[in-house]
């Protein structure tokens, strides 16, 4: 099951909804995580851009919740908008911030609205023939900043989106790499007694979607692995 909503707009478009949230991580004395709201805002709009991505939508817009003070939506309105800008789509910023009764921990959420014609939607295109690899690490925590060479970028994201060849991508998120995998063979009708094999943690969670599954046509794996080098990790599903 993907994590967005589809909402028919007619003549055979659909609005695409994805989001995220992040809570007691930011820059107050309270937080559990301290990082700059920057950090804050790349890990929100990374999550719910490649959900929204993923399915085939173009994103439209985006809208943040704060509840951390007007401070807070300055900075990751404004660190939003430039992530928009590196993708190549103009994301207007709309929202709203809780400026009367601020919390005592960083508080945000996402939402990033999106198109996509009905019959160019990405999903439930896996045949059983398919190849599975993981593009990326699962990072948590620290690791996400420690280890940022793990992390899938968001252009080789768009890029394997592109190609001819590639059945389906999906972000890897607290499920779990096995969690994410379940879900889409359980959504292809191909989920029975399944088991995976990976050099990664498959059961570990994926963080802010720092990676992702795709499923691929087999004749098509040395230019996935030619695009995507060290961050390549077969996945085995037997």
């Amino acid at each position: 099951m993907r994590d967005v909503s589809f909402v028919p707009l007619g003549e055979g478009r659909e609005l695409v909804i994805s989001s995220d949230n992040a809570a007691f991580i930011g820059e107050k004395e309270a937080d559990e995580v301290n990082a700059p709201y920057e950090v804050v805002a790349e890990a929100l709009f990374r999550v719910a851009y490649m959900e929204n991505r993923a399915v085939g939508a173009d994103p439209v817009s985006v809208i943040l919740y704060d509840f951390s003070g007007g401070e807070g939506w300055r900075r990751i309105s404004g660190a939003i908008e430039e992530l928009g800008k590196k993708t190549g789509y103009h994301l207007p910023v709309t929202g709203s911030t809780e400026s009367n009764f601020p919390l005592p921990q960083s508080a945000f959420a996402i939402a990033i609205l999106g198109q996509v014609n009905s019959e160019s939607k990405k999903v439930r295109k896996t045949p059983k023939t398919a190849k599975f690899a993981v593009i990326g690490e699962p990072l948590v925590g620290e690791e996400v900043r420690t280890k940022r060479e793990s992390i899938a970028p968001l252009h080789l994201f768009d890029q394997l989106l592109q190609l001819d060849g590639v059945y389906e991508v999906l972000p890897v998120g607290s499920k779990g790499i096995a969690g994410e995998t379940r879900g889409l063979l359980e959504d292809n009708n191909l989920l029975s007694d399944v088991s995976f094999h990976c050099d990664l943690d498959i059961e570990k969670s994926g963080g802010p979607a720092t990676c992702f599954v795709v499923t691929y046509e087999e004749k098509e794996e040395a230019r996935i692995r030619a695009c995507c080098k060290g961050l390549f990790h077969p996945l085995y599903v037997s």
